[in-house]
This record gives C-alpha cells, structure tokens and sequence, in this order.
C-alpha cells in the first residue's frame, strides 16, 4: 500500500528550527539533520505501523531520528501519514 506524508505546519516550523539550529553550529549540520530526517519519514512510510506507540491511547507512534536527539510523532489514518511533530528529545521529552 502506498501511504501519504502529511507534515502539519507545527512539524514543518520544528524542522525548519531544527535547521536553522545546527546550521548555525557548523555549515552543513543541517543538511545532514534533514537527510536522517528523510530516511525517518521513509522508515514510516515503508513500515508505518511496526514503530511504538506513544501513549496508552494507541493513536501515536514515534520513530527515533538516528544521529540527533529527535523523534518524529506520527499518526496514520488510511493511507494517510500525518506527522505531528519533529521534537527535540533533549529540549521537550514526551510524557
């Protein structure tokens, strides 16, 4: 089955930040955040529902970003992927 990547706007202004962050650390940082990110969002649509729930409610599932301290927060509905978030594990933990 073939799955649609949704990132709501929250999730784009987090990667977007994220970005800008490790940009600002060392030229090229970021490119390298974005591309693990990518082959995050390909994990997820390949296997959207062999990654963790998050909570309890089993609506939410995460996926770590190798390499940096992320994780991203997905829901599926169909052949819908909706990201949720791209969040930063050392600044705000999910709990």
């Amino acid at each position: 089955m073939k799955y649609n990547l949704i990132l709501i706007a929250d999730a784009q202004l987090e990667e977007t930040d994220a970005y800008n962050y490790y940009e600002n650390i060392k030229s090229g940082l970021g490119e390298e955040l974005l591309m693990e990110l990518g082959k995050s969002y390909d994990k997820i649509k390949e296997h959207p529902f062999y990654y963790s729930y998050l909570l309890s409610s089993k609506t939410l599932r995460s996926v770590k970003v190798a390499t940096f301290p992320y994780i991203v927060i997905y829901l599926t509905n169909g052949n819908n992927i909706t990201i949720l978030s791209v969040r930063n594990t050392n600044r705000r933990p999910f709990i």
